[in-house]
């Protein structure tokens, strides 16, 4: 019984380096999911904030010739456009990631990028992309932006 026990003892030996091995890597991904994470979360909403004050600087290129000659709200789609991209370049976003279009009578922006990532790159993980959106229309007056005055 006695060399049993010995036996037995010996073929235990390292189990739980190999326990503390794995358990120190799962901590490591549980890390880099909040860390990594949390700055992804972070750049979408500052994705979500450029597009959103891009969209508006869009929607103030209103055509001032047709404001004028027949009283109704047109955005120069040209000028908001360029204003948009111009907004966003400054930012930081890359040219390929922004894209300006006309719904209706509003400036719909959508733009992208990408985030490094510090502890979920040692998994080769190294970015995520995030992308944001928004949508803005030009408004002139207060009358028909509240639902009339009294």
């Amino acid at each position: 019984m006695r060399r049993l026990a010995v036996i037995r003892e010996q073929n235990d030996r390292g189990t739980i380096s190999v326990f503390v091995i794995g358990l120190a890597v799962a901590l490591l991904i549980l890390a880099g999911l909040v860390v990594d994470g949390g700055r992804a979360i972070n750049a979408r909403a500052a994705a979500n904030d450029d597009a959103e004050q891009a969209a508006r600087a869009g929607a103030n290129q209103i055509d001032d010739a047709v404001l004028r000659s027949s009283g109704r709200v047109v955005v120069d789609q040209e000028e908001a456009r360029t204003a948009a991209r111009n907004f966003l370049t400054v930012k930081g976003y890359p040219a390929d990631d922004i894209r300006v279009s006309f719904p209706a009578d509003g400036v719909h922006v959508e733009v992208g990028g990408d985030v490094e990532t510090t502890l979920l790159s040692l998994i080769s993980i190294n970015t995520f992309h995030v992308t944001g959106s928004a949508t803005a229309r030009a408004a002139v007056g207060i009358v028909n932006e509240i639902g009339g005055a009294p």
